[in-house]
């Protein structure tokens, strides 16, 4: 994967102010007709490469095991969300992706989070606890539910992460309240508008499917190949699962809402003019082995966000919170702490 006008990590990267003000002359330079929007300025952390790191459910040292971890439940005008709240330091509210509850997010990832922040996960709207009003909602809705949670929980200087789908509604959301976002990380996510790749044919299929073989179909589209066997080994045990929290059934309807919310996204230029003006400082990151959402999806986003830095991880895949869960945390916290 290539872009024009990245900046590379070995030299540093460049101030807020020289970034912005490059990338304003680069706009200008567009609407006159000198430059193609692909080569808009990117900030460019670099590629990089990490050691594979999943736990097999071996570590016992996670957030979820510990004595009195409990679902929550808040309950706001339009129903209720299913949540859990665990850790210390400034809040980390994280939106989970496409036919998924809070159980898919890694263990040891959100562990991670939590020595540094707040934790903050919950299910979207049709999933568990997380029951709305009304069977039939768009990605702003979503958004909605989530700054119905920040604001329930009375959150202050908020980190948004948004996972696949998730990095989808953490973008409406920064749109739509940016006041309730102070920094913003798509993970492994895509933009609005035509410049979005949806997954490849057969891709939505498999992570909606059932029945026999169909753990291992999964396996294969969210790694890649060079990860599989450790995937098919490690992915139930290090799951996030509290006491009492069972992962909960998607119905249909929820699959059907999803899949609508991804198509549209798609042509979504409203939402592409406003997430130009999006200002809150945004880390991207990306797997190069990404089977779900392509990797250029990211690249497109750096271009799109004015305040973006975009993270490339070799041979990461869709879900790469389960390959690399602790080096992922690492570079988020970082990220955090230095913007």
């Amino acid at each position: 994967m290539t872009s024009t006008y990245r900046t590379d990590a070995t030299g540093g990267l460049p101030s807020r102010q020289k970034r912005n003000g490059r990338r304003l002359i680069a706009q200008l330079l567009v609407c006159c007709g000198l430059l193609v929007p692909q080569m808009l300025p990117v900030a460019y952390a670099g590629t990089v490469a990490w050691q594979e790191d999943m736990r097999c459910g071996s570590d016992t040292s996670r957030q979820d095991r510990g004595a009195g971890l409990k679902e929550q439940v808040l309950e706001t005008p339009n129903g209720s969300i299913g949540y859990f709240r665990f850790g210390h330091g400034s809040p980390i509210v994280l939106i989970t992706g496409y036919r998924a509850s809070m159980a898919e997010w890694n263990a040891y990832f959100l562990s991670d989070l939590a020595k540094h922040h707040e934790v903050v996960v919950f299910d979207n709207r049709g999933i568990g606890q997380s029951q709305m009003r009304g069977a039939s909602y768009s990605v702003r809705d979503l958004a909605g539910d989530t700054a119905a949670l920040i604001r329930g929980l009375h959150l202050k200087n908020a980190t948004v992460l948004g996972w696949s789908m998730g990095g989808i509604i953490a973008q409406q959301l920064a749109i739509d309240e940016p006041s309730l976002v102070s920094k913003l990380i798509l993970l492994s996510s895509m933009p609005p508008g035509p410049r979005a790749a949806l997954p490849p044919a057969g891709v939505d299929q498999v992570l909606s499917g059932s029945g026999s073989g169909h753990f291992d179909r999964v396996m294969e589209v969210l790694f890649p190949a060079s990860a599989l066997p450790s995937a098919k080994a490690c992915f139930i045990d290090d799951m996030f699962a509290p006491e009492g929290y069972a992962e909960p059934h998607i119905k249909d309807a929820v699959t059907h809402a999803q899949d609508l919310i991804l198509q549209r996204w798609k042509q979504d230029n409203q939402a592409l003019r406003g997430l130009d003006r999006v200002t809150v400082p945004t880390l991207i990151l990306v797997g190069t082995s990404d089977k779900v959402l392509w990797p250029r999806n990211s690249v497109a986003l750096t271009h799109i966000l004015p305040d973006a830095t975009l993270v490339e991880v070799k041979a990461g895949g869709h879900a790469m919170m389960y390959q690399y869960p602790r080096q992922l945390a690492d570079r988020i916290v970082r990220f955090i702490a230095t913007q």
